[in-house]
């Protein structure tokens, strides 16, 4: 069911060449929506860019709690509507709720953490007090937040057992208007890593793509640690952190490469999935002892 008092803060349909190999939306444009809805909903409050500029306030994205609750496919209507959850001095939490207007359901939540470096004017906090809302039940952590995800170096993940699933440069069209990289293409270089993670684990993904079986992800945390820039080098490490007969829970690192610092790092929920009836796999005694011989430990 809709959460009330929220407002339209998004809308758009799916393309062909936003959905992945299991021909729906890739996981990284949920956040991609979350992320536009944001600037619409600060706007709302009267924060929105131009007033940010106007302002000399720097508002950050301190990080992203995702739960992909329903499949959106090509040519399907998106809408977000959203609201604040949690009011301070100089933080924000913003909830999303993605919606299929044509289904009548809510396809993913989004709750996403603002920081300012300045103090939110008075007359903000004053309107995003009177427009905060319940954060709703379905909208809470059900199976992240609760790893101790340490800040890493680059020299010392390998140490770990995580392993490198992508060396990548940062171009410019993957940067917001500051030059920074956007939380979206975070993501997507999490998903794009992430055959190299299954066959790591045991499964060879092309035979996978052969049967009709995938992947697909159900939850994401994403902690945004330090700002990356376009040109700048970027390596992603992955690792398989703990396993039941369907679930795994996979960590991810994004680094800088040139100084090995850590840029974000986060706790993903996935499953293997039946492309062809759409339901989630389990995983055999064989492939739970594969799984085994490979989980990392901090």
């Amino acid at each position: 069911m809709s959460s009330p008092g929220l407002i339209p803060t998004f809308s758009t349909a799916v393309n062909t060449w936003q959905c992945d190999e299991n021909d729906h939306l890739n996981v990284q444009f949920y956040t991609e929506f979350g992320h536009e809805a944001s600037s619409h909903l600060l706007a709302s409050l009267g924060l929105g860019p131009r007033a940010q500029r106007a302002a000399g306030i720097a508002a950050s994205v301190v990080d992203d709690h995702v739960r992909y609750l329903r499949e959106f496919r090509v040519v399907e209507p998106v809408e977000v509507h959203s609201a604040p959850v949690e009011v301070g001095e100089r933080h924000l939490v913003a909830y999303h709720e993605v919606r299929n207007p044509a289904g009548g359901h809510i396809a993913a939540t989004i709750r996403r953490r603002i920081v300012s470096a300045a103090p939110w004017p008075a007359e903000v906090r004053a309107r995003a007090e009177a427009a905060r809302v319940e954060l709703p039940a379905a909208a809470k952590p059900r199976s992240v937040g609760k790893l101790d995800l340490p800040d890493l170096s680059l020299v010392d993940a390998a140490g770990t057992g995580l392993i490198e699933v992508g060396r990548t440069q940062i171009t410019p069209d993957e940067c917001d208007e500051k030059g920074e990289f956007l939380p979206r293409h975070q993501f997507g270089r999490y998903s794009d890593g992430a055959p190299v993670l299954w066959n790591h684990l045991g499964f060879d993904r092309a035979a996978m793509q052969d049967r009709q079986e995938g992947s697909v992800v159900v939850e994401m945390l994403n902690h945004y640690r330090r700002p990356l820039h376009a040109g700048d080098l970027v390596v992603t490490m992955s690792g398989l952190a703990h396993f039941t007969d369907k679930i795994l829970t996979f960590t991810h690192f994004l680094f800088e490469a040139e100084s090995g610092t850590l840029a974000a790092c986060a706790e993903a929920v996935g499953m293997k999935f039946d492309q062809k009836v759409r339901k989630i796999m389990t995983f055999s005694a064989e492939d739970r002892a594969s799984l085994a011989a490979r989980q990392i430990s901090f």
